[in-house]
Formats: C-alpha cells, structure tokens, sequence
C-alpha cells in the first residue's frame, strides 16, 4: 500500500514514497528520482538536484563531473546560487508569482544557498515515450540576471498534459554571474556559459530519461527570454545544442539587454569601495573579491543592474558568448537559425509604473512630464558628452504628438502612460526582431491580451496582461490550483497554450495536431500576430504607425537631435 503526503497548499499535488524509476547515466553513475501525483490518478516522474557542473568564482564552469558514489538520490532540488533577498514587487505580481511556482512543503521552500549551485531538474511523463523519444523544453527563468530559482514554476500540468519532458536549472547570478573587466581580466557571462554546460548535459544525457535529443526547445520569460535569444548568437557556446526557442516577454534586442563593459566602469567602483578592496590594478580586485565570503558578498552588494556583456577580446582561454551587439549579429544573419516563438503581454510592466497604485489622479501634465522623461534619457545616452543642448525640445515634441491628446482623465492618462511605456520597451523591438528573423526562418510571433477575471480581480478594468501572467497558462496552473476560483474560459485559454507550445516543441508547428487556431508563421508579406484572447485572432503589428514611429522615424529624430547637439557642442569647444 502506498503513503502518500500533501506538498502544496493547493491541496492536489502528492508525492509518492515510492522512487520513480531508476536510471544509468554512462560515466555518471545511477540515479533515482521521486514521483509527482495528483488525485492519486495522475503522475509524472521528477528527477530534481542534478549536478551539471561546478561554478568556480569569475571562471566558466567546470563541466568535468566525477561519478558518484552509490545511488544518486534525486528526489530534492539542489541549493540556490547566491542572490540578494528581494523586496515585494507588489500584491498583485506576488501573487501571480505564487501561484506560477505553486506551494512546496516546507524543505523545499527553504532558501539554501551555495556558490556552488549548478544543479538540473528533469520532469518527465509516466509511461513509454514511445520510438522517438518526448520532446524536451528547457526552461530558463527570468529574475533580470540577478535573482530567480529553476523551482519558480510548477511544470506538472505541461509534462503531464501534453507529454514533454521539462527540465530546469539554475545558473549564477548577479555579480556572480556576471562580472566583468574592460581590460580582460573577467570575461563576464559566466551565467550564459552555465546555461551553455546545462544545455550540453541536456543534449547527452537526455535520451536516458526517454527524451529526444533532436528535438529540444529553449524557453525562457525576461532575462530567461533575452538568454534564450543569446544563446542563438553565440557561436560555438551552444552550437548544436538545442532546435527550437520560445521567448516569452523579452528579445535581446531590447534596449540594455546587453551592454558593453566599460558600462560597468562605475560598478567596479563601488564594488572595491564596498569590500574594500584596491580597485587597480583589476588582477588585485578579482583576487580580492575572491577571498570575500560569498555570503558576506550577495548580502552586501550595491545596487548594480547586472547581464550580459559583449565579450569579444576580453578571455584568451575561451571564446566570446557575446561577439557584438545582438542587434547586429542578428541583422547579418549571423547567428543559429531555428524555429521561434516570441511575444510579450500587451502591459508588461503596468503594475511596476504605478507601483500598484491606479489611484493617484494624473494629468495631462504627468503625461507629458513621463515623455520628457524618455526623450532626456534617449538624448544623454546618444550625445557623446555630458553637455545638455537644446536639441531636446524636438525629441520632446516628436514623442508628445504621437501620445498626447485625446480624453484627459486619469483612466485615459494611465492608458498613455502604459502603451508609452510598452510600446517603446516590449512590442517596437519584438516586431523589429520578427522582421529579422522572418528573413532567415520560421518565426510565429504573439501578443497576449487574455484578460483573466480570476486573475486579475481588484484591478482597473482597462489593465490588460501584466508581466508573468501569461505564464499562468502556458504550465497549466489553472488544473492545479484549488484555492483560485478559475472559470472554464482559464481552463480553455490553458488547454490552447499548453497545446500550441507543445505542438511547436514537437514539431516546429504551433498548430500542427489537437487545435483549430490559424497562426501562420511571419513571412515580408505577412506580418501577422495571433491575438491570444478569448477570440485567437491576427493583427499585424507592422500596420501599427506607434510601433512604426519607434522603429523608423523615432531613431531618426533622436540621431538628427544628436548630431546637431554634438556639433553644437564641438562649436561651443573650439570657439
């Protein structure tokens, strides 16, 4: 007779006391996972704290793994890699948050942390995978490359549903991950390369959990999203290792997805400053930094926003992650060409512009003091010198006449502020990286506009889809949450994510088996989207003048301003 025992609050996930099947990794050893059960009828098998390398401070990963001893229990995930606690980011988003990675029992939600901390998780069905083999879906998490855990979603609705294998991992973070020297010393994107190793284990070893090793798919949501697209540009990294990407709330050629590594000049800084440390020459930081306890370290750090560099030049021992600007690479068609999904919300970051307060009365003086705001931005990081000049006002104009107008209440206002917002940051660069891709290979792109009333209960009607909510259906989480009131629409919306992801990781066609939406891939004449709302239709982004506006005239506006500001500014020198 088996036991059984409650792991989540939402009442319906059981982890059975009996070990899932054991398996034999060649030079590895053997291995024995746990299995995942809900309503004692359905079951996946769980395979969690797997080793894929080892992290050493400010060096790529050490792939080398030693066998193990005995048995390999694998029924816990592994420790976190170091990371700063995070503040709340809101009511709603904690929420949205939870309900995505699902209550663990108690030693799972313990927050260990190792330096140490290159560990895989590999979710797989109950029964044969049949001639071929599962599709595989490899998940990278989000957490904008300083915070984040493989355990922040609950694939068990996705693995068991639709027959994939799910794997997820952890990689360094923050400074850990990411530190960078302009003079060589540090690389940088030693959290890309832990993802590059976690992909070459995948690639492997997966066939001995019933996985096929020809069709797997790198998915990702915000910094995950942005690695995913790295990983296509990154020459021998992850050459051959996966087949197929979905990016879900982020592209690589989004402003500052990667920057250059003077920009962290200013970091490097405050980091010598902090641990007192002799800032040059660099050789003496890094040995410096090594000999800080890595705790004393994540609790201590500044506030630096960490990612990727361009890493051409700067390592004589490995090759660049990052050989130039994605945008680039991506236009000279240089990089891995295989079949994409990418899209975003249609609010992405509305909740964290007015720190969940929808309240506070605007006008249309707040609107335009928001679009001053990104002109002054957009003029200081295109000017070559930190004089200011007049040139301004025209950046300023430009971005009011395309927002401004129209109703003047505060719903109106909030609505501009937010399209503003989104428009510039999320959808102008997704449909620029769509025309990109279209000319290479399959591209299917989406904007996610599925406004859930369970979900999104207590906010303003004219919210949409905030940032993390569409990943609510993409793992199913409406079959698995008993505490949540969801509807038959959720559960719809669900069953058609769930099948569109799945037929695409198969068989590089959304739409290929068990669904009767139309989504055709981006083509120079066709530039169509799917709508993912209650009605799964298409618009075209490219027919949009705001998006238009972003991607053609806006850079021509703020070159022109620029160039004229420079001159300006070069006049004023020489007289």
């Amino acid at each position: 007779m088996l036991l059984f025992h409650t792991i989540s609050n939402f009442g319906d996930i059981y982890v059975g006391s009996v070990d899932a099947p054991s398996i034999t990794i060649p030079g590895s050893g053997v291995l024995t996972g746990k299995y995942l059960k809900m309503y004692r009828t359905k079951n996946i098998k769980a395979y969690l704290g797997i080793q894929y390398a080892y992290a050493t401070r400010f060096s790529p990963p050490d792939i080398e793994i030693p066998p193990w001893k005995g048995i390999f229990n694998a029924t816990s995930f592994g420790p976190n890699c170091w990371q700063q606690e995070t503040a709340p980011k809101g009511k709603q988003t904690d929420k949205v948050l939870e309900i995505i990675s699902g209550e663990k029992n108690e030693a799972e939600t313990t927050k260990n942390y190792e330096e140490n901390c290159l560990y895989l998780n590999v979710f797989v069905p109950d029964g044969p995978p049949g001639i071929n083999g599962y599709a595989v879906v490899v998940w990278i998490h989000s957490g904008d490359f300083s915070v984040g855990s493989p355990h922040d979603v609950e694939p068990f609705q996705l693995v068991f549903k639709q027959k994939l294998i799910v794997v997820t991992f952890s990689y360094r973070l923050n400074i850990f991950g990411f530190f960078s020297t302009d003079d060589g010393e540090a690389q940088g994107n030693y959290g890309l390369m832990d993802q590059s190793a976690a992909l070459y284990w995948i690639k492997r070893n997966i066939n001995f959990f019933g996985g096929d090793d020809t069709r797997i798919t790198l998915m990702g949501h915000g910094a995950g999203a942005i690695s995913v697209g790295l990983h296509m540009t990154s020459g021998e990294w992850s050459k051959g290792a996966f087949h197929k990407a979905i990016l879900m709330s982020g592209n690589p050629i989004m402003d500052k997805s990667v920057k250059l590594p003077k920009e962290y000049d200013n970091a490097l800084d405050m980091i010598a400053n902090t641990f007192g440390c002799v800032r040059k020459p660099t050789s003496m930081l890094i040995q410096c930094l090594k000999r800080v306890d890595a705790k004393i370290i994540s609790e201590n750090l500044p506030s630096i926003e960490w990612g990727p560099v361009v890493d051409f030049g700067l390592s004589n021992i490995s090759y660049p992650f990052i050989e130039n600007l994605p945008v680039i690479l991506f236009q000279s068609g240089n990089y891995h060409k295989v079949p994409v999904i990418v899209g975003v919300t249609d609010m992405e970051e509305a909740l964290i512009l007015f720190n969940e307060n929808f309240e506070t009365e605007r006008s249309s003086n707040d609107l335009e003091a928001f679009l001053n705001d990104i002109a002054m931005s957009d003029i200081h990081q295109s000017v070559e010198n930190e004089e200011w000049c007049s040139n301004f006002a025209l950046v300023s104009d430009a971005l009011n006449f395309i927002y401004s107008g129209g109703n003047k209440d505060t719903q109106a206002i909030n609505q501009k502020l937010v399209e503003a917002h989104t428009e510039k940051l999320y959808i102008a660069p997704l449909q620029m990286f769509m025309e990109i891709l279209s000319k290479h290979q399959q591209v299917y792109g989406y904007l996610f506009k599925f406004h859930s009333q369970s979900l999104l209960n207590g906010l303003p009607n004219w919210i949409s889809v905030p940032k993390y909510f569409d990943q609510v259906y993409v793992w199913g989480i409406p079959y698995m949450n008993n505490n949540m009131e969801w509807n038959s629409t959720d559960k719809k919306i669900a069953d058609i994510i769930m099948t569109l992801w799945a037929n695409f990781a198969k068989s590089s066609n959304p739409t290929k088996s068990n669904i009767y939406v139309k989504w055709n891939e981006i083509t120079p004449v066709n530039n169509s989207v799917l709508i993912i709302d209650e009605n799964f239709n298409t618009d075209s982004l490219a027919d949009n003048h705001r998006i238009q506006f972003w991607n053609n005239f806006y850079p021509k506006v703020l070159k022109f301003s620029s160039e004229c500001c420079n001159s300006t500014n070069l006049t004023s020198i020489a007289s």
